[in-house]
């Protein structure tokens, strides 16, 4: 098994010169309403950069906001930009659980939660959901093309413990595990770590959050707009009794690995991916309030923010 996107040890201040470059690149344009940073620096090398840029209300922005980025910054920024109009970054605050915002530049929003609680436990499960079975889908990818993004791991497995919590459960057995990948993280850059220590706790790390959610998908299904659909060209999602995937596609020798990231595409070219996992299409209003906005938000940013993510669940439907 190979590793890649092994993490590069910078320190802060090469976060703050990314995010202020960033940030002064966005507020020359008139469109530009609000610029926030979502989490912290837990782990620079590691930690990446989450901005959220809010924009007027019908505002075009059409440009690639990370074109001018320097190598550095665009590996500090794992991701593109999330982006969303005034209205849009309202009604998301309902569905989303994103905290520890950081007001950079232009307004100060509302960022208070308008949504009851009792609304907001059916909408933490159901967010919960869909980041572990996402989570299971990256796992299972890595397992079959035998690769492990390293980075990309460290960053997830630091999450899960905001899923468990989400649902109120405490897996033990798995929460062990977890809590090994993190030291595996925090002592990244302070130690020499052996490749063979990472292969060994992936895999025994994925056999454990396999089982952990065949038995939790037993007791409950996940909320869906639909029984079967993409969420990317090659990975479909089918309604099934029991968790499970199939892989139909060519796998490359090993020594290929060392075009690092770019191995990972080609494969992804190169293979389909069919996910089951237990489907309910009979949404509670709230739930399915939260699928429409997904939809709205979707739309409305390819026609006018085409280079920003949208602030709702990775689990989005592929169109």
């Amino acid at each position: 098994m190979k590793i890649i996107d092994i993490p590069n040890k910078y320190n802060e201040a090469a976060y703050h010169e990314a995010i202020n470059n960033q940030v002064n690149y966005l507020s020359k344009s008139e469109g530009v309403l609000s610029i926030y940073q979502i989490g912290g620096l837990s782990t620079p090398g590691i930690s990446d950069i989450d901005l959220v840029v809010v924009f007027k209300d019908n505002f075009k922005f059409e440009e690639n906001p990370r074109i001018a980025n320097s190598a550095v910054a665009n590996y500090l920024f794992t991701h593109g930009l999330y982006g969303a109009s005034k209205s849009h970054f309202s009604a998301c605050l309902k569905f989303t659980f994103f905290h520890n915002f950081r007001h950079l530049y232009g307004e100060e929003l509302d960022l208070s939660n308008p949504t009851p609680d009792y609304l907001q436990k059916e909408l933490k499960e159901q967010i919960a959901l869909e980041f572990l079975f996402k989570m299971y889908i990256n796992l299972a990818i890595q397992k079959s093309y035998n690769t492990i993004k390293l980075r990309s791991l460290f960053l997830h497995i630091k999450a899960l413990p905001y899923d468990f919590e989400f649902l109120n459960i405490e897996p033990k057995a798995l929460l062990e595990m977890v809590q090994e990948g993190i030291e595996l993280r925090n002592n990244w850059f302070h130690e020499t770590i052996p490749s063979d220590t990472v292969i060994s706790w992936f895999k025994q790390f994925f056999i454990s959050y396999e089982s952990f959610l065949v038995k939790l998908f037993d007791k409950q299904k996940m909320f869906s707009p639909a029984l079967q659909f993409k969420i990317a060209p090659n990975i479909e999602i089918q309604n099934d009794n029991a968790l499970g995937y199939n892989r139909r596609g060519l796998i490359w020798p090993d020594f290929f690995n060392l075009l690092d990231k770019k191995y990972f595409k080609a494969l992804n070219r190169m293979n389909q991916f069919t996910f089951q996992v237990p489907l309910n299409v009979n949404p509670p209003e709230i739930i399915s309030s939260y699928f429409k906005y997904a939809e709205t938000v979707d739309s409305y940013n390819k026609n006018h923010l085409p280079f920003f993510m949208t602030l709702t669940s990775s689990l989005k439907v592929y169109k």
